[in-house]
């Protein structure tokens, strides 16, 4: 287990809120903002939910006390969503106003697999109502997407645009990598062409082409706001391409005890990744 933690490092921050706010302190040194987010979804008891507030809540202090730029994101499952849709919401309203009194904060809410995708836009349109600095995830390989993003525009929405790595069905998903992208590219045009003042957009991709979209959609829309958004670990020199070209960037900082099923995520999307755990054994 201590290798793989090893390997792990390369996408965690570690196990600790502290290691989290140490990572995010070494991206801010390098002109990159952090998005913390303590790993783990579907948990299963409310006891082990009202932890999970509580470390969001001492989390948002640790920001402030260690003066570093960071947000936070969290899965609905995480804070019940699983188990009672008004439970949840109550979880939610408790980060979102602690996050509303921490100076330049935004509360994300991620985006999981479909049996929860209309259920997170209920959830995100109401605490939107509320907390302004609030925003959500679309992922671009669900077919519904263009229409949720319609449909959440005009509502001053703030959304994380992603591709999503969830295994759907055909039925309501593209399968393809072409046809992932394409509509990824649609939806970029829509949020930069139809966002107002109260939008903002986070171009969370790897992918240097919809990059290069979403800079010539920023010089034809100049009022957009935006940012891009990307894991730890990952595309490292693009990050840096970008903050000196005068760019917003943020990076995803995942930690906690939780760490081993999101690093196998990390290693089955990029086998390559697998020769870091070979050199892990013989490198200190």
């Amino acid at each position: 287990m201590g290798i793989l933690l090893r390997l792990a490092r390369q996408w965690i921050a570690g196990e600790n809120a502290q290691q989290g706010i140490d990572q995010v302190k070494a991206a801010n040194s390098k002109g990159i903002l952090g998005l913390l987010n303590l790993l783990g979804e579907h948990v299963e008891t409310r006891e082990d939910i009202e932890a999970t507030v509580q470390e969001y809540l001492k989390l948002l202090d640790l920001i402030d006390q260690a003066k570093v730029g960071s947000q936070i994101s969290i899965k609905p499952t995480q804070l019940g969503l699983n188990i009672n849709f008004d439970y949840c919401l109550a979880n939610y309203l408790k980060v979102a106003e602690s996050c509303a009194g921490h100076a330049n904060n935004y509360l994300w809410i991620d985006m999981e697999n479909s049996p929860f995708t209309q259920s997170t836009f209920d959830l995100y349109t109401k605490i939107l109502t509320k907390y302004p600095n609030t925003g959500v995830a679309i992922q671009s390989y669900l077919k519904r997407s263009e229409k949720d993003v319609k449909n959440l525009i005009p509502l001053g929405a703030k959304v994380r645009l992603v591709k999503g790595a969830y295994n759907e069905s055909p039925d309501i998903a593209f399968k393809t990598k072409k046809d992932v992208t394409e509509n990824y590219s649609k939806l970029l045009a829509l949020l930069f062409t139809q966002s107002t003042k109260e939008n903002f957009i986070a171009v969370a991709t790897h992918d240097s082409k919809m990059i290069e979209r979403s800079k010539e959609l920023a010089k034809e829309n100049p009022a957009a706001t935006y940012e891009y958004e990307m894991l730890m670990g990952v595309r490292d020199n693009l990050k840096m391409e970008l903050v000196a070209q005068g760019k917003q960037v943020r990076e995803y900082v995942p930690y906690g005890p939780k760490w081993l099923s999101y690093s196998i995520r990390r290693i089955r999307e990029k086998k390559s990744n697998i020769l870091l755990l070979g050199r892990s054994l013989f490198v200190q």
